[in-house]
């Protein structure tokens, strides 16, 4: 396992003691998306409409499940663009997706104008 300072490395560490240092490998960097996704969840939760409790809780699971299928691609997509490594953005990513939360219908509409606006812009540049 490697070592430094990292939460998927740290509760590595911890869940070793349990269950083994090759399964805590494996379910660590998993674990840690899972977190910061509910922990996203949350966050996105307080902006949301008043809700019961089972709302609440479907909500932070249903942030913590989308955080947990699109984040290691989110995060392979920003290492194209940004020069840091995709583990180091694991968390990050996780959480602003579960903090996104109810708001990805309109963030899709503004990144389908952003590219749309972008499109038209190479277009007229492509005719001067």
């Amino acid at each position: 396992m490697p070592s430094g300072v990292d939460p998927v490395v740290g509760l590595a560490q911890v869940l070793a003691v349990f269950v083994g240092a090759s399964t805590a490998a494996v379910i660590a960097p998993h674990l840690v998306v899972v977190i910061a996704g509910a922990a996203g969840g949350v966050l996105g939760l307080m902006s949301w409409r008043a809700c019961s409790t089972w709302e609440g809780v479907r909500y932070v699971m249903g942030m913590c499940a989308l955080a947990w299928l699109f984040t290691g691609s989110t995060a392979e997509l920003i290492t194209l663009y940004v020069h840091v490594e995709d583990k180091r953005l694991v968390t990050p990513v996780a959480l602003l997706i579960g903090w996104v939360g109810h708001r990805w219908p309109a963030v899709g509409k503004w990144a389908g104008r952003l590219a749309k606006a972008s499109a038209e812009a190479a277009l007229r540049g492509g005719k001067s």
